[in-house]
C-alpha cells in the first residue's frame, strides 16, 4: 500500500461525523466508515502478499523469510507487533518476530504445544482471537517484556490439513480485533502455508543442485578425449559442436555444417560479430579443466537468429570445446507456461478478494447514494465526494481483477473482426483529434470472421489502443492498426509512433500488477488480461519495439460466419416513464443476504415503495415462506448454511410459481459454479456493486410483469 493511499484511507476512518440530522444518517456515516476500515485492511493484506511473492522469488532462506513475514504483518496492517512460530515435534520454536521488545530469534525460543495462546493454536489447528488479554486465562506474558498488549489474534499456518506454524498479531488496545480481520488472516495463514513449502523445495534442491555440480566436477577429467573417441555420435547428434583454438575452428559437426552450409573455418564464419566477440571473451575466462553454461541469442551464418543453449569447457591446452542447442522453440513455450502458471495462481487468489470487495463496496456507494448531501456542510460535502470517488476508483479496480482472474472459457461466436476494429476506433475518434493524435486502419475491405468472445476481442483492442495513446509523449502522432488473414489466423497489429518500450521493461509487461503508469492512470493488469484472453482463444500475443515506435500483434484463429451469438440474462435499467411513487397495493419482498449492511441498504432502497422482509440464508427463507404471498424474492448466492441455488432448487420443489419471481444479486459471475448455474436457471441477476436507482427500477419492473 503506498503512503498516499494510507493518507486518504486513514482520513477516511478518522474524520469526524457531520451533524447527524437523524438517527438513521448517524448509522450510515458509521457503516461507512466501518466499510471503509475493512477496504483499508483488505489493500493492505493483498499488498502484504504480493511483497512476500516476491521476496520469495528473490531470497528463498528460511530463516529470513519468517523474519520478513513477521516484518509484513506489522507495516501492511494496523498491529503493532507481530510473531511467527513453526511446530517442530511436540513443541513450537520463534522463527521470526516484529514491533517486539526483548525477542532474539537467534535463541531457542520455545514452548511445548497446547501452553499459552500460540501453543493452543498450534495444537487444535484454529485462530484464536482474545479481545481482552486481561481476561485470557492461558496467556502467559514474559517477565522481561514490555510490551503492552491489550487484544492478540493467533492465526495457525497450514499446509493442506497440517498446521505447520502460527504467526500472532497483537494491539495495545482491547477489542482492536473484528471477524473480518479473523478470516482475512486465516486467508493469508493458507498462503503463507504454500509460500513456506516452496521455500523449504528451493532450499532442497540447492543442496541437490551443489551435489550434482560436484559430481560433474568429478566425471570432467575423464571426458577429454570425447572429440576422438566418440566422432560418430557427435556428428549424428542434432545439437551444434565445434572445437576452437584461438579463434581457429578445428572441428565441426555435421549439424553444424547442415546449418550454415559450408565448412567454417573461424569463429567469425558462424557467429555474428557481437556474438563471436562474447563467446571468446567467455572461453578466455576459462581455466584449463573448466566449463560454464548459459543462453545467447545468435546470428548464425548471418541469415538464421536462435536462441542456442551453450556448454563451453576448456578441454585441452588452448582448445575449447562448443556445444550449442537450439532453444528457440522451448524458450517459447517455457515462456508462455511460466506465465499462465501465474495468472491462475494469481487468479484464483485476485478472484475471492475481489469478490468479498464487492460485498463491502455496494453497501459504501448505495449508502453513499441515499445521503442527502444537501444536509451537509461544504467541508463534509468535500470529504464526502473524495470518499465516493474513491470508492468508485476501488470498484473500477475490482472490476479489473475479476476480469483478470475468470477461470472460465470465452463465450465464442463468429463474427467480423472489422466490425469490432471500427466499433473501438469510433470510440477514440473525438478525444484523439483533440491532441492531434491520427488513428487509422489498413486492412483488407473484405470481412475477417473469428470465433471468439467479441467483447473480449474489444477488451484487448481497447487495452491496446490505450497503449498505443500513453505511449505518445507529444500532443501529436499516429496510430496504425493493420487486419490481415494469413496462414488460418486473424492478425491484428497495432503500431504507435512513440518512444518504445526500454529493455528492461520488456520481459515485465505482461507481468500482473507491473505498470509504469501512475496509480490513478493503471492497475497494471491490461496486458495481463490481454494474454489470459488471446491465450484462452488459441492465439498469440506480442509486443516489440520497431525503431520508431511499439508493435503490439495479437493473431487467432479464423472462423466462418454464423449466427451462434450466446445470450445474457443479467438485468439492466430501462428508462421507464413510470415513476416510483407509494402505492396503496403494497408489494411484498423478500430479502435473503447474510450481509447485514447489505440487508440495511436494500431495505432503506425499497422500503419507501414496498414492505420488505429480510433473511440472513436460504434455511431462515425456507422456514417463512408460508407466513406471507411474496411478490418478489431477491436472493444472495453466496450464503452460509443454505446458499442461494440451493434455496432455489428448494423452491422449485415446494412453491414453483415463486421461481418466475426471484432475482439474484452476485459480486462475481466469472465463478465457474454460479456461471453454470445462473445458465440452467434463466433466473435474472444483479451485479454488485449496483446503484440505488437502477435496483428500484429493476425490482418495479420485475413486480410490474
Amino acid at each position: 500500500m503506498t503512503p498516499d493511499s494510507r493518507r486518504l484511507s486513514d482520513g477516511m476512518v478518522g474524520m469526524s461525523p457531520p451533524p447527524a440530522t437523524s438517527k438513521r444518517e448517524s448509522m450510515l456515516l458509521e457503516l461507512l466508515g466501518k466499510a471503509s476500515t475493512f477496504y483499508e485492511d483488505t489493500v493492505g493484506i493483498l499488498s502484504g502478499i504480493f511483497r512476500l511473492s516476491e521476496f520469495v522469488g528473490r531470497n528463498a532462506i528460511e530463516k529470513e523469510f519468517f523474519s520478513f513475514l513477521a516484518k509484513v504483518l506489522v507495516e501492511e496492517s494496523r498491529c503493532e507487533n507481530a510473531s511467527v512460530f513453526l511446530v517442530m515435534g511436540d513443541r513450537i520454536h520463534l522463527r521470526g518476530a516484529h514491533g517486539m521488545y526483548n525477542i532474539d530469534c537467534n535463541k531457542d525460543v520455545s514452548m511445548p504445544l497446547g501452553q499459552g495462546v500460540a501453543g493452543m493454536c498450534a495444537q487444535e489447528g484454529t485462530t484464536l482471537l482474545v479481545t481482552d488479554i486481561s481476561e485470557c486465562e492461558f496467556f502467559e506474558k514474559r517477565p522481561d517484556s514490555k510490551v503492552d498488549i491489550g487484544s492478540l489474534l493467533c492465526v495457525p499456518i497450514r499446509e493442506g490439513k497440517r498446521t505447520i506454524g502460527v504467526f500472532n498479531l497483537s494491539h495495545s488496545d482491547k477489542n482492536f480485533f473484528t471477524a473480518d480481520h479473523v478470516r482475512m488472516f486465516e486467508l493469508l495463514g493458507l498462503i503463507v502455508g504454500q509460500l513456506t513449502t516452496l521455500v523449504g523445495l528451493y532450499e532442497v534442491f540447492n543442496q541437490e543442485y551443489s551435489g550434482l555440480k560436484e559430481l560433474v566436477k568429478e566425471k570432467e577429467a575423464s571426458l577429454k578425449d570425447i572429440t576422438t573417441r566418440y566422432k560418430a555420435i557427435i556428428d549424428a547428434t542434432d545439437e551444434m559442436i565445434l572445437m576452437i583454438e584461438g579463434e581457429r575452428v578445428i572441428f565441426a559437426n555435421n549439424a553444424l555444417w547442415r546449418m550454415l552450409q559450408n565448412a567454417p573455418t573461424c569463429i567469425q564464419d558462424i557467429f555474428d560479430s557481437e556474438s563471436a566477440t562474447y563467446l571468446a571473451q567467455k572461453l578466455n575466462r576459462l581455466e584449463y579443466g573448466e566449463g560454464t553454461e548459459f543462453d545467447l541469442t545468435v546470428e548464425l551464418g548471418g541469415t538464421h537468429r536462435i536462441i542456442g543453449q551453450f556448454f563451453i569447457k576448456h578441454i585441452l591446452p588452448g582448445q575449447y570445446l562448443v556445444m550449442m542447442k537450439d532453444i528457440s522453440l522451448k524458450r517459447h513455450m517455457e515462456q508462455r507456461s511460466m506465465q499462465n502458471e501465474k495468472l491462475t495462481s494469481l487468479g484464483l487468489l485476485t478472484s475471492g478478494i475481489a469478490h468479498e470487495l464487492n460485498n463491502k463496496l455496494t453497501p459504501i456507494l448505495g449508502f453513499a447514494e441515499l445521503i442527502d448531501t444537501a444536509t451537509l456542510s461544504p467541508s463534509d460535502q468535500k470529504r464526502f465526494l473524495l470518499m465516493t470517488n474513491s470508492a468508485n476508483a476501488a470498484k473500477n479496480i475490482v472490476e479489473s481483477l475479476l476480469s483478470f482472474s475468470r477461470n472460465l472459457p470465452p463465450e465464442k461466436t463468429a463474427f467480423d473482426l472489422l466490425g469490432a476494429i471500427e466499433r473501438v476506433m469510433s470510440l477514440y475518434s473525438s478525444s484523439l483529434s483533440k491532441r492531434e493524435i491520427r488513428i487509422m486502419h489498413q486492412g483488407s475491405a473484405e470481412p475477417l470472421y473469428v470465433k471468439a468472445d467479441m467483447n473480449c476481442i474489444e477488451q484487448v483492442l481497447v487495452n491496446l489502443i490505450n497503449n498505443a495513446v500513453d505511449a505518445i509523449a507529444e500532443n501529436s502522432g499516429t496510430i496504425t492498426i493493420r487486419s490481415f488473414d494469413r496462414d488460418g489466423y486473424a492478425h491484428v497489429q497495432v503500431e504507435d509512433s512513440g518512444p518504445g518500450i526500454p529493455d528492461d521493461i520488456m520481459p515485465k509487461i505482461f507481468d500482473p500488477f507491473f505498470t509504469t503508469k501512475s496509480m490513478d492512470k493503471g492497475t497494471g493488469l491490461g496486458l495481463s488480461i490481454c494474454y489470459g484472453i488471446i491465450n484462452d482463444h488459441k492465439g498469440e500475443i506480442s509486443i516489440e519495439n520497431t525503431g520508431h515506435g511499439t508493435l503490439a500483434q495479437i493473431r487467432i484463429p479464423t472462423a466462418a460466419p454464423s449466427d451462434n451469438a450466446p445470450g445474457s440474462c443479467a438485468i439492466r435499467p430501462e428508462q421507464s416513464q413510470e415513476s416510483l411513487e407509494r402505492r396503496t397495493d403494497t408489494f411484498r419482498i423478500m430479502v435473503v443476504e447474510d450481509e447485514e449492511e447489505l440487508q440495511h441498504l436494500m431495505t432503506d432502497a425499497l422500503s419507501p415503495y414496498f414492505e420488505v422482509q429480510c433473511f440472513r440464508n436460504g434455511r431462515e427463507a425456507c422456514d417463512n415462506l408460508d407466513s406471507c404471498d411474496w411478490d418478489l424474492i431477491i436472493s444472495d448466492l453466496r450464503m452460509p448454511e443454505m446458499d442461494g441455488m440451493e434455496f432455489f432448487q428448494e423452491i422449485k420443489k415446494r412453491c414453483p410459481n415463486l421461481v418466475r419471481r426471484f432475482i439474484f444479486v452476485t459480486g462475481d459471475t466469472y465463478d465457474r459454479e454460479v456461471k453454470h448455474f445462473l445458465e440452467d436457471s434463466g433466473v435474472p441477476f444483479i451485479r454488485k456493486p449496483f446503484r440505488i436507482r437502477e435496483f428500484r427500477e429493476i425490482v418495479h419492473r420485475k413486480v410490474s410483469e
